[in-house]
């Protein structure tokens, strides 16, 4: 299964240095979900070519506004796009009245329906199930109410031995219930365990979305080996005390994360307008969590 993530914006809430507000694009297989939605998301979605009717759902992380002014202005130009198809919009208290008091007022009008889930957790919960993937949701600590996002995919099947399945003739209907566990009879009553006749998969992808928080040790429990962990790193560890006070995080508390959730990759963003080379933030991450990446607009990782 093909999945991509696209960064959209990086910028904390003053847009600086050509970067923009924070959104990413999660793409699986024909669909995409979108996490956050800053001011100008639809105009960086449009840049990158990507579907805005393939959105799927939107999940905003709080109601401030680097984080979900970008809504009606998307909503308005799927409208454009003559979208049919449902939206979910995922969000903290709030989160429905906001929006639809922003399109009652600008008199809009849409031919797709638009459903709210309003996120509330004290831990880690299920958000989200089908056949695919899960979507997890989890509190994070900033100054309003606000969550974090782990998608996961779930674990593929069980892999038959290719040559075993030639020796044997194996039928589809037995490779089905192979790959759900069963062990195999051949035709001269032979038993042969799965264990010897399968070889176990990797992990399904996972990744995890930490918006606005202040360092907080229990977000890595709920993460544990993540293998792409988006943190937010609104300052360096030189400007700690911002950091602490408007309850946001630095690059290295962001890799004490990544280290402690055994991550395998550590994506920053959600710079402060102080900063205009990002350099830093990579240096300051590895000097404690090594696999760090450098979000900036347009980037794309393969999951």
């Amino acid at each position: 299964m093909s999945i991509t993530l696209t960064i959209l914006g990086t910028s904390a809430a003053l847009p600086s240095y050509g970067r923009k507000l924070s959104a990413h694009l999660l793409e699986i297989n024909g669909h995409s979900l979108l996490f956050d939605c800053g001011e100008g998301t639809q105009f960086q979605l449009r840049k990158y070519k990507k579907n805005l009717n393939k959105v799927s759902a939107i999940l905003i992380s709080h109601l401030h506004g680097d984080h979900f002014f970008g809504l009606p202005g998307l909503l308005s130009s799927m409208q454009m796009m003559d979208r049919t198809n449902t939206i979910d919009i995922y969000g903290p208290l709030g989160i429905k009245e906001a929006v639809l008091a922003m399109l009652f007022t600008s008199r809009s009008e849409y031919s797709f329906q638009i459903n709210f889930h309003i996120v509330e957790a004290k831990t880690r919960i299920e958000l989200f199930n089908n056949s695919d993937y899960k979507i997890y949701t989890f509190p994070l600590k900033h100054s309003v109410e606000t969550y974090g996002y782990l998608f996961k995919m779930n674990t593929p099947l069980l892999n038959i031995k290719k040559d075993f399945i030639k020796k044997h003739d194996i039928t589809i209907d037995q490779i089905k219930a192979v790959k759900l566990g069963a062990d195999f009879i051949d035709n001269n009553g032979k038993v042969h365990y799965n264990k010897d006749i399968t070889m176990t998969p990797k992990d399904g992808f996972s990744y995890a979305y930490c918006s606005d928080t202040v360092f907080f040790k229990g977000i890595a429990k709920w993460i544990k080996g993540v293998n792409i962990l988006y943190h937010e790193t609104t300052y360096l560890e030189i400007d700690s005390e911002n950091a602490e006070s408007r309850l946001h995080s630095t690059a290295k508390q962001a890799a004490q994360i990544a280290k402690l959730a055994n991550a395998k990759t550590l994506l920053l963003g959600h710079y402060s307008g102080r900063y205009k080379e990002l350099e830093s933030f990579k240096t300051e991450a590895q000097e404690i969590f090594q696999s760090v990446v450098i979000g900036r607009e347009g980037m794309v990782l393969e999951g």
